[in-house]
């Protein structure tokens, strides 16, 4: 991963196209999304993941069981970043190893690509060409439905999803940039399911300890001005994160599926620097620091989005 040689070897294979081997599935993409969200394993498993992209490898373990009889998902991220994610059915929980913080958000704020989907389907239509099939391609050795879902308009990516079809989880995501060019792949590499265990443990040890920063709702939306937004895209959700007595101030904007971030820090804490091969992943950030403020920009779409977005917003 250091060396930059090797780092941009892994994105060689994305050139390769999608299997054309499928048939109409026997399911709608509404009643896809409707199982995907309503159903839960009876069982728990486990499952590791690879993410490939321009700047490198990631890689990712998610755990998910049963306490009291309430679902929950933990996800342990490695490679660039050290995070561990906690999720139930009403919040979302980050534990940043860098910070030693952690930050518990309602899950209405956290909505993934596919929530927004859900709840958006019929006014998503009318800018994204939703298909399912019945693909002849297993991942993780598991028969799948293929859901695309792919951009009409212009700034944004297309998405392909691998469903598990008897559990319906996710086994293999593939975006797409504006050309139709695969640029980044998230792939299960195994998968495992177990009976209920009587001892797990929701998080490990060490990061009990973190620093836990205060989440409230916020109601000042009308003190950040968006001067540009892309087609379709609106505020989706608001909030603000305490620290040392300070708010910092997050929402959420998407068109019902792509998605962006922007982030109002009252001090500059994150870096503007842009690291090598970088521009060319599927997720982009853009930072923009004046008078003790800081906003952050970020979201799986083109950096020249993230960056007019940026420079448009005002407080």
């Amino acid at each position: 991963m250091g060396n930059s040689r090797f780092r941009s070897a892994p994105f060689l294979f994305l050139v390769v196209i999608l299997a054309p081997s499928a048939a109409l599935a026997d399911i709608s993409p509404k009643q896809l999304l409707n199982k995907l969200f309503q159903s839960s394993p009876s069982m728990e498993y486990y499952a590791s993941y690879v993410n490939i992209r321009p700047s490198g490898m990631g890689f990712s373990d998610i755990y998910s069981g049963f306490i009291n009889k309430v679902g929950y998902k933990r996800t342990v991220m490695s490679g660039d970043s050290d995070i561990e994610i906690v999720s139930s059915p009403i919040t979302i929980s980050y534990y940043d190893a860098k910070t030693e913080q952690k930050v518990s958000y309602p899950k209405a704020f956290l909505k993934t690509e596919l929530e927004l989907l859900s709840s958006s389907l019929e006014k998503t239509r009318h800018y994204y060409s939703i298909h399912v099939v019945e693909n002849a391609e297993r991942v993780a050795e598991r028969e799948t439905y293929r859901l695309s879902v792919m951009a009409k308009l212009p700034g944004r990516y297309s998405r392909v999803y691998w469903i598990d079809k008897n559990n319906f989880i996710t086994l293999r995501i593939d975006v797409l940039d504006t050309d139709g060019q695969l640029i980044e792949r998230i792939k299960c590499t195994s998968l495992l399911f177990k009976e209920q265990q009587k001892h797990k443990m929701v998080v490990s040890k060490e990061k009990k300890h973190f620093k836990e920063l205060d989440v409230e709702p916020y109601a000042f939306g009308e003190l950040i001005k968006f001067g540009w937004l892309p087609d379709e895209y609106e505020i989706v959700s608001r909030i603000g994160v305490l620290n040392d007595g300070e708010i910092e101030t997050q929402f959420m904007l998407s068109d019902g599926f792509s998605k962006v971030t922007v982030v109002v820090n009252p001090h500059h804490a994150v870096s503007s620097t842009v690291e090598a091969n970088h521009e060319r992943d599927a997720w982009q950030k853009f930072v923009i620091n004046s008078d003790g403020q800081q906003i952050v920009v970020s979201g799986d779409v083109p950096l020249a989005i993230v960056k007019k977005i940026a420079t448009n917003t005002s407080l």
